[in-house]
C-alpha cells in the first residue's frame, strides 16, 4: 500500500480549507483560524522532510527577506495608493468591502487581518510549505508552476463570491457568467503575481520577502479604496 504524495495532500488540504474559509468561517475567527492553519502547515512540512530553511523560514536569511520585502512592498504599495488620487483610476477602487469602517476596524485590517490573517498564512502555505514540498520531490520548475497555479485557484471562490462588491464590477452585469469570467481572470492575474512572490522568496531565501510585499499590496489596496470612497463621497 503506497503512501499519499505529500504534494497532493497539501493541495487537497488547501482546497478544503479554501471552502471552509470562504463559506463557513466567521469573520472574527479569520485571523486565529488562519494562524492555526499556518502552524499546522509548517508541522506538516517538517513531518514531510522539510527543514525550516527549505520552507523559507530559516533565521539565517531572515534579514535578507525583510530588507527585500520592505523595499518591494514600499514601491508597490506606494503605486497602489497613488492610483487613488486620480479620478479615473479611483473609480476602479470603489470596493464596498472598504467602505464605512471606523478607526478600530481600519486598525484591525491594517495591523492584523492583512499582514497576519492573509499574507502570512498564504505566503507560508504557497511560497513556504507547498513550494518546499514540490521543490524537494519534483524540482524547481514544477514547484514554481504548482505554486502559481494553486495560488491563482485559491482566489477563484472569493472573487466569485465578492465580485458584486468590487470596484471592477461597478456598471457591469452581475450574471453568473460575468462572475465566472471575473473569477477566472482574477485567478490568472493572481497566478502571475505568484511567480513574482516566488521570485522574491528565491532571491532572498526567505518567505519574509513575499510576506511583506504581499501584506503591503493588500494594505495599500484597502487604504486606496478608502481614499477612493472619500473622493467619491465628496469628503476628499
Amino acid at each position: 500500500m503506497t503512501s499519499t504524495d505529500p504534494g497532493v495532500t497539501i493541495l487537497g488540504a488547501l482546497a478544503t480549507y479554501n471552502v471552509v474559509q470562504n463559506l463557513m468561517l466567521p469573520e472574527k475567527a479569520y485571523v486565529p483560524a488562519n494562524l492555526a492553519m499556518t502552524a499546522g502547515l509548517i508541522t506538516f512540512g517538517r513531518r514531510s522532510g522539510l527543514s525550516l530553511a527549505s520552507m523559507g523560514l530559516g533565521g539565517n536569511r531572515l534579514q535578507d527577506g525583510l530588507l527585500l520585502g520592505t523595499a518591494v512592498g514600499a514601491a508597490v504599495g506606494g503605486a497602489a495608493l497613488a492610483g487613488a488620487t486620480s479620478n479615473r483610476s479611483s473609480r476602479l477602487l470603489l470596493d464596498e468591502r472598504a467602505r464605512g469602517h471606523g478607526r478600530g476596524q481600519v486598525a484591525y485590517r491594517v495591523l492584523a487581518r492583512f499582514p497576519l490573517g492573509t499574507a502570512l498564512f498564504e505566503e507560508v502555505a504557497f511560497r513556504g510549505v507547498l513550494d518546499g514540498i514540490w521543490r524537494l520531490r519534483r524540482g524547481k520548475r514544477a514547484a514554481r508552476l504548482a505554486t502559481a497555479a494553486a495560488f491563482g485557484a485559491w482566489h477563484i471562490l472569493p472573487t466569485y463570491l465578492f465580485y458584486p462588491e468590487m470596484g471592477a464590477a461597478r456598471g457591469s452585469s452581475d450574471s453568473s457568467g460575468v462572475r465566472v469570467m471575473a473569477a477566472l481572470s482574477g485567478a490568472a492575474l493572481t497566478g502571475l503575481s505568484g511567480f513574482g512572490f516566488t521570485a522574491l522568496r528565491e532571491r532572498s531565501g526567505s518567505v519574509a520577502a513575499p510576506w511583506l510585499a504581499h501584506a503591503a499590496v493588500n494594505t495599500a489596496s484597502y487604504l486606496a479604496a478608502r481614499r477612493a470612497w472619500s473622493i467619491a463621497d465628496g469628503a476628499g
